[in-house]
C-alpha cells in the first residue's frame, strides 16, 4: 500500500480516478433514471472525432473533444425536444456520423500516433497535472449543479409536465445537464477510454439501485460505488499488471453482481 502511494503516477491516477468517478456517478445516476444510457454512449463515441481534430490542430485533444462532444450532446437534445425525433434516434444519427468523421480525419494525421489508443481504451496511469486539474474542476461544476438544481432534476426526471406548472425551467435544466454530461464524459476518457466509458456512467448507479430507498440515497450510493470501482480497479490493475481502464469497469461490473446477489439473499 505504501509503495503505491509513493509512486507519482499512481498518486496522479488515484486523484484523477477519484474526481472522475464522483462526477460520472452523479451524472450517471440521472442518466439511468432518465433512461438516457444510450445518449451517454453516443456522446462518448462522438468525442472520438474531437480527439482526432485535436491531433490535427496540434492542441490538447481533451479540449477539442470537449467542444465537439458538448455540441453533439446539445444537438441531440435540441433535435429530440424540437422535432419529432426520439433521443435514441438522434443518438443513432450522431453516433455513426461522428465515428465516421473521426476515422476519415484520422487519415490526415501525419505519422499515425499510438496515443489514440490511450483515448480509446484509457490510460489513467499517464495522466498529468492538466488532466487532474480538469477532473477536479469538472467534479466541482457537477457538484455545484446538483446542489443548485437537485430538486429541479428530480421533478423534471419523473414528471416534466408538472415541473413546468411549478415554474421549473425544464429546458434550461435539461441542456445544462447535457452539457455537464458531455464535459464529464470527455474528462473521463483518460481514465477508462471512449470504448468503455458508458460503463462508468451506468454501472455504479445500477448497483446503487439495489439498495436505494429514495433519490438522495440513490445518488449517494452511486457515488460510493463509483469511487469503489475506480480506486479498487486501480489497485487491482497495479497488483496484477492489468489494463487500468478495463479493470475499473470489470470491478464495477463485479460490484453490480455482488449488489444484486446481496439484495436477493439478504434484503429479499
Amino acid at each position: 500500500m505504501a509503495e503505491i502511494f509513493s509512486l507519482p503516477f499512481m498518486r496522479n491516477a488515484l486523484l484523477a480516478g477519484l474526481a472522475v468517478s464522483v462526477a460520472a456517478a452523479l451524472i450517471g445516476s440521472f442518466v439511468v433514471a432518465r433512461r438516457m444510457a444510450f445518449i451517454g454512449a453516443g456522446i462518448a463515441h462522438s468525442s472520438f472525432a474531437g480527439v482526432v481534430i485535436g491531433f490535427l490542430l496540434g492542441i490538447n485533444p481533451l479540449i477539442s473533444a470537449g467542444i465537439f462532444a458538448s455540441l453533439t450532446g446539445l444537438s441531440i437534445g435540441f433535435l429530440s425536444r424540437n422535432y419529432k425525433i426520439e433521443e435514441e434516434s438522434a443518438v443513432g444519427v450522431f453516433f455513426p456520423f461522428s465515428m465516421a468523421l473521426g476515422i476519415i480525419l484520422l487519415g490526415f494525421v501525419k505519422g499515425f500516433t499510438p496515443d489514440i489508443m490511450g483515448y480509446l481504451f484509457g490510460d489513467v496511469l499517464l495522466v498529468g497535472k492538466t488532466e487532474i486539474l480538469l477532473s477536479f474542476l469538472t467534479m466541482g461544476l457537477v457538484i455545484v449543479f446538483f446542489l443548485m438544481f437537485f430538486r429541479e432534476m428530480v421533478y423534471s426526471t419523473f414528471d416534466e409536465e408538472t415541473s413546468r406548472v411549478l415554474g421549473i425551467k425544464v429546458a434550461l435544466v435539461y441542456y445544462l445537464f447535457l452539457f455537464l454530461s458531455s464535459v464529464t464524459i470527455v474528462v473521463s476518457i483518460k481514465v477508462v477510454g471512449i470504448i468503455l466509458l458508458s460503463g462508468l456512467l451506468v454501472i455504479p448507479p445500477l448497483a446503487a439501485l439495489q439498495f436505494a430507498k429514495n433519490m438522495k440515497s440513490y445518488v449517494i450510493l452511486s457515488v460510493l460505488f463509483g469511487i469503489l470501482s475506480s480506486v479498487g480497479g486501480l489497485f487491482l490493475s497495479y497488483w496484477l499488471n492489468l489494463p487500468s481502464g478495463a479493470t475499473i469497469i470489470s470491478v464495477s461490473f463485479l460490484l453490480l453482481l455482488a449488489s444484486g446477489l446481496t439484495r436477493k439473499l439478504v434484503f429479499r
